[in-house]
């Protein structure tokens, strides 16, 4: 009955409103496929591609999403209600309305055929469905969003399944850093892979391998429910090297800090063993005064549920071991301590205290992790790298009127260079001064081998399929960088006066495995008319590069 019902909607809707009157869309020259909850499915128009967008006709979603909709004919507007979300759209028109509030679309509600066709990725992540867009069979895949439980930990970031066929595709990348891995995938990690929005995507039971972990499908609730835990089991101490035993691999979070010189640890998703546990039992008053000693690791440090243990490695007996080594002929570590750091998420700090400010190297090996450290160069100032983002044959993103990121990045980190040289408590370095390439790890390890304080990287935004996109973003990654990002990012904002796009965390390459605190800044979009005119203009580029001059010296006198 429902689907009658449907059908005679539509042919209403298609006599009551105009047909297309020009080739606004065209089919494209490839035949666009649409597979839907793992079957594929042919309406009766054909998909098209409109401005990068694909358009299906609006009883797909009904039908195939389990949507319930509605047309007015006097307003030309369709509302569509799926569970909790009801979404409103005019015909022709690029203003919509999602429960309520104002939601812009790239590409408006349209007739052609005698058939109204919407916009499937905006309409389907509307109503809280997964889309997604395999472009070796050119083919877009929708179903509905599969909630996603770590460690008896629902997940807020829920990356995005796709059932095909009778298989689920998960990608791989997003699992692993769930499980707090960072390991890079690519389509060749297994026969099955498939590259679907640019994420590498491996059926469930590969993934279950490639994660040396328990996944478990539970149909009913519509979740994914992941185990692994990694065991942190021991520690060495080995001359300048300190190595860390887990039962599973994960990739530290890591960051210094000074008076007393350190290196602190998080290790993700990741539970002290039996033996580790029992070594930092100690009385609650003690517990206290550890806590409050180590209170500048962090904000939260007083919600840890175990505690740092700082006893002398002198006299352990059976049934205590100290879980600090002191080292005697090496310089440079002197102590490690560790505690379960938090309990949601599972994480574990480990604290390598230091006699002196040291670099270092980090490695993950197949038990665990290893850290080699080096006594750190002499410095003549506050030393500070800009870093000016792509260059050489790497253009980064492309502007509307052909100009390109590279030169916006050289230009403004090269004036940032200059103004920064006139004071005399900084020493500057730049990675690039001229149009040349680096590569990340060439960038990072400019910064880390001359032990710089600060780590500034210009670049500039672009997202073509969205020419309406704006604003202005800054980046950090490690906990140590975050005041610097939003001075940096306040600074910004004034300069450029373009939309507030927020300070973000991310784990951009040259942010991630820079030692001190390391911003990443994204000016404006280059993909934007106005923007764009804005950021190829000199006097433009001067505003940023003192805004940004301005940001270090705050920073620099507020903080040293």
């Amino acid at each position: 009955m429902r689907k009658i019902i449907v059908a005679l909607l539509f042919c209403a809707m298609s006599l009551l409103v105009p047909q297309l009157s020009s080739a606004a869309a065209k089919p494209a020259g490839d035949a666009v496929n649409l597979m839907i909850e793992g079957k594929t499915v042919v309406p009766e128009v054909p998909p098209l591609l409109v401005q990068g967008r694909t358009m299906v006709p609006v009883r797909i979603i009904a039908e195939s999403l389990g949507a319930d909709v509605q047309w007015d004919p006097s307003t030309e507007t369709a509302t569509i209600e799926r569970q909790n979300s009801r979404l409103q759209l005019r015909l022709n028109s690029t203003k919509a309305t999602l429960n309520g509030k104002a939601v812009q679309l790239e590409t408006p509600p349209m007739i052609h055929n005698q058939r109204m066709l919407l916009p499937l990725r905006f309409v389907g992540e509307a109503l809280g469905c997964n889309v997604g867009w395999d472009n070796d069979s050119r083919t877009v895949l929708a179903n509905p969003s599969i909630g996603i439980q770590v460690n008896d930990e629902k997940v807020t970031f829920e990356p995005k399944l796709y059932q095909i066929g009778d298989s689920w595709y998960a990608p791989i990348g997003q699992l692993a850093e769930l499980v707090g891995w960072s390991k890079t995938f690519d389509q060749s990690v297994v026969p099955e892979a498939k590259t679907i929005d640019s994420q590498v995507m491996v059926p469930l039971d590969e993934a279950e391998d490639l994660l040396d972990a328990k996944l478990t499908w539970q149909t009913q609730d519509n979740l994914l429910v992941i185990e692994r835990l990694s065991k942190f089991t021991g520690f060495e101490v080995d001359g300048q090297t300190v190595n860390l035993q887990l039962s599973k691999q994960v990739s530290a979070k890591h960051f210094v800090l000074t008076q007393p010189d350190r290196l602190v640890l998080d290790l993700p998703q990741t539970v002290l063993s039996s033996e580790m546990k029992r070594d930092v039992e100690q009385p609650e008053e003690e517990a206290a005064t550890e806590l409050q000693a180590d209170g500048a690791l962090e904000a939260d440090d007083a919600d840890v549920d175990a505690t740092d243990v700082d006893e002398e490695d002198t006299t352990a007996t059976d049934d205590q071991e100290a879980n600090e080594k002191q080292t005697d002929a090496e310089p440079l570590v002197t102590k490690v301590r560790y505690s379960q750091y938090s309990s949601s998420p599972q994480t574990v700090r480990v604290v390598i205290e230091l006699r002196e400010k040291s670099d270092y190297t980090l490695k993950e090996t197949a038990d665990g992790l290893q850290i080699s450290f080096a006594p750190a160069p002499h410095k003549t100032g506050f030393l500070i790298v800009v870093d000016a983002g792509h260059g050489g044959h790497d253009q980064g993103a492309s502007g509307v009127a052909g100009n390109v990121e590279k030169d916006y990045n050289l230009q403004v980190a090269n004036r940032v260079v200059e103004l920064l040289k006139q004071y005399k408590e900084f020493q500057v370095v730049a990675t690039r001064s001229t149009d040349v390439y680096l590569t990340l790890d060439q960038r990072v390890q400019i910064a880390n081998k001359q032990n710089a304080d600060l780590f500034l990287s210009v670049h500039a935004n672009s997202f073509p399929p969205s020419p309406s996109a704006r604003g202005t973003e800054t980046y950090y990654y490690n906990a140590n960088s975050k005041t610097f990002a939003e001075i940096v990012h306040r600074h910004l904002l004034a300069a450029t006066k373009f939309p507030d796009r927020g300070v973000k965390k991310s784990a951009f390459y040259v942010i991630k495995n820079t030692k001190m605190p390391a911003v990443l800044t994204e000016t404006g979009f280059l993909s934007n008319a106005y923007e764009n005119s804005q950021l190829t203009s000199p006097a433009f580029r001067e505003k940023i590069a003192q805004g940004l001059v301005a940001a270090i010296r705050e920073y620099y006198t507020t903080y040293y």
